[in-house]
This record gives C-alpha cells, sequence and structure tokens, in this order.
C-alpha cells in the first residue's frame, strides 16, 4: 500500500509540474516552459506506463486429456422393434472430455483473489469441477487445474463416436475465459483466455461484451 501511494503521489507531482510548465509557457512563450513541458510529460508518460506494466500476467494453456462416453438410457425415439446386431438403437449419452490447464503467473509480481468467469459456453453443455477462487499465485510461479467438459446427446454409437472426434473444438469455439486478479496494492487486473487458440490477452478492465 505505501508503493501505491508513493508511486501515486510521483505521478501527482509530475502532473502539477506540467501544468505549471503549461502557465508559464501560456504567460511568457518561453523556450525553457516549452522544454519542460515535454521533459515532464515525457516522465508522467513513463511512470503512468511502468505502474501497469509491472503487474502480474496470469496465463492459462489448456489441453485433452482425454474422453469418453456414458450411456443414460435407450431413447424413446426408436422403431418398436429393434433387431439386435442390426440397428444401431438412439441412446441418451452423456459425452465428457478431460482438460488439463496450466495457470501460469509469468511476472515477478504476485497474484491475489483469481477469480475465472466462463463466456459462451453452449446450450446443453457445462463444465464440471467450475473453477471458482484460487489461492494466489506467486511470481513465476504455476498451478494445474483438470476440468471435465460435458454434452448430453440423444444418438446412436456411431454419431455418439464421431461426437466425441470432433465436438469438443466445436462446443469450444467461441468460448473464452476472464481470469480476474489482484496485485499486492488490490489493483485489479483482467486476462481473456481465447480457449480453442491457447492464446491469452491481458486488459485492465473487464468487458462485458461476450
Amino acid at each position: 500500500m505505501i508503493k501505491l501511494l508513493k508511486n501515486t503521489f510521483f505521478i501527482i507531482a509530475d502532473f502539477a509540474i506540467l501544468i505549471l510548465f503549461i502557465l508559464w509557457y501560456i504567460t511568457t512563450c518561453d523556450y525553457e516552459p516549452l522544454i519542460g513541458i515535454i521533459a515532464t510529460f515525457v516522465v508522467l508518460c513513463s511512470g503512468i506506463s511502468l505502474k501497469f506494466l509491472h503487474r502480474p500476467r496470469i496465463e492459462l494453456f489448456q489441453k485433452i486429456d482425454g474422453y469418453g462416453r456414458n450411456n443414460l438410457g435407450i431413447s424413446t425415439n426408436n422403431p418398436n422393434i429393434i433387431r439386435l446386431g442390426i440397428d444401431k438403437p438412439n441412446i441418451h449419452w452423456k459425452l465428457f472430455w478431460d482438460f488439463n490447464i496450466e495457470m501460469r503467473n509469468n511476472s515477478s509480481v504476485n497474484a491475489y483473489s483469481i477469480n475465472f468467469d466462463y463466456r459462451n459456453l453452449p446450450i446443453k453443455t457445462h463444465i464440471e469441477n467450475p473453477i471458482g477462487k484460487i489461492e494466489p499465485i506467486l511470481a513465476h510461479d504455476k498451478k494445474e487445474i483438470k476440468i471435465k467438459l460435458i454434452q448430453e446427446v440423444e444418438s446412436n454409437s456411431t454419431v455418439a463416436d464421431k461426437y466425441l472426434e470432433e465436438n469438443s473444438k466445436i462446443l469450444m469455439n467461441n468460448v473464452k475465459i476472464i481470469i480476474k486478479y489482484k496485485d499486492e496494492n488490490r489493483i485489479t487486473y483482467y486476462t481473456e483466455f481465447i480457449w480453442n487458440s491457447n492464446t491469452n490477452k491481458f486488459k485492465l478492465y473487464n468487458s462485458k461484451i461476450a
């Protein structure tokens, strides 16, 4: 907190000096205050940039760790007579994909109060073991989290197996995870993780637009 107050004080002081140089230049139109304006402006911009560049940087990387299907019972949308070994009846399936998520703090600043928010999950699809609040991640440290993607479908076994091979990427095509976290000064930062591309975007605000 002391560090935050100190940095904020210097930024306010530089801004006040900049105002004084501007008033001096308006009054006299001399070169000296103009040089002072330029120098102070550069210092002020550098201070603000460093304040936000020196931040925790939470990054995610996901990889699939297996998949499968559970039989939830035969569908009522089948012919009255099913020929054993010939017909493939429709079944209610629970399809699942297991993922490992590596979460790394790629910075020299500790990250605290870490929260996850999933965006754009499709209908009839959900995440088991959803990620809630996580304990702090120290500088350059990492954690591994396991989650399960679930989709319920009605199909025969051949179609269900095709879904298992293809549907995880289709289902997660527009999915993002917004990671919210704080530094030791309680300033809030965000990372936007794009699931299928395994890319991370660092932000200073939380866009509500999916």
